[in-house]
């Protein structure tokens, strides 16, 4: 039987210790969203539950809205990751493989664009909204998602494109495809970990959002899960941390699961990404 050396063993205590901190609060919010209110608020604290219930996850949708509030971030966070994916997809391609003049420094000042906090353009970001009448809409959500993750969506792709090679997609034109029959056919198949890469990250930003969401969606029936999310605070008044929890644990688990599932994909984007 070998083991490992101590050099490493420290290593692998420094990063046991690393993940242990970082999963720490969540497995707070898991084991604090299954206790009864009486084990929450008991001394000294249990990390296990000593009574499993799911009451806290009831009573969430018995006195919230919550429901709609997780369709909402649903439809927003995936129809603003489609049109993400589907428009950084173009621009990308086009900024790799045509040469027309300027087209580079518009995919330079994207980049700046994405640089520029959003409270600095909340103010005449509402004011846009307002003027078109998009208010209380969710169309308008997806609008701003799609225009402020499309910056990092291009540069993901771009750097994927660059390191595919051209003479694929030759060859496949000689062999009578079309210049859109060879991205679909030859460019795709080749980009898909950093597509799923671009999509999870833009999926995740969308789904979180708290500050336009907060700011321009005043209808509780507009809302979604952030803000929402603070509203169930003052709804309960926090005397139920349960609840509370429960409400946490909905929030995180879809990406949770999201990031779990295309692992493999995730970590392929992020190296692809990195190619220049």
């Amino acid at each position: 039987m070998t083991f490992p050396r101590p050099g490493r063993a420290l290593q692998y205590a420094a990063l046991a210790a690393v993940v242990l901190v970082a999963d720490l609060p969540l497995l707070w919010i898991v084991s604090t969203a299954v206790k009864p209110d009486e084990e929450i608020i008991s001394y000294p604290p249990t990390f296990f539950p000593h009574t499993f219930t799911l009451d806290n996850f009831r009573t969430l949708f018995e006195i919230s809205s919550f429901g709609t509030y997780l369709v909402n971030s649903l439809i927003v966070a995936a129809c603003s990751t489609l049109a993400v994916v589907v428009l950084g997809l173009c621009a990308a391609y086009a900024l790799v493989r045509f040469r027309i003049p300027g087209l580079r420094w518009v995919g330079e000042l994207s980049l700046f664009a994405y640089l520029v906090p959003p409270i600095l353009v909340l103010v005449p970001v509402s004011q846009l909204v307002a003027r078109f009448g998009l208010a209380n809409n969710l169309a308008a959500l997806v609008v701003i998602y799609t225009a402020t993750l499309l910056p990092f969506a291009l540069w993901t792709l771009r750097s994927c494109f660059h390191g595919l090679t051209v003479e694929l997609e030759d060859a496949a034109m000689v062999d009578g495809c079309t210049r859109f029959g060879a991205f679909v056919r030859v460019v795709l198949p080749q980009s898909v970990p950093g597509v799923v890469a671009t999509a999870v990250f833009a999926f995740n930003a969308a789904w979180s959002e708290y500050l336009f969401a907060s700011t321009l969606m005043a209808d509780p029936e507009k809302l979604t899960l952030s803000p929402g999310l603070s509203l169930l605070m003052d709804q309960t008044s926090v005397y139920s941390w349960g609840v509370l929890m429960a409400a946490a644990l909905i929030v995180v688990a879809p990406v949770l699961m999201l990031f779990v599932l295309v692992q493999k994909f995730l970590v392929g984007g992020i190296g692809q990404g990195a190619v220049k």
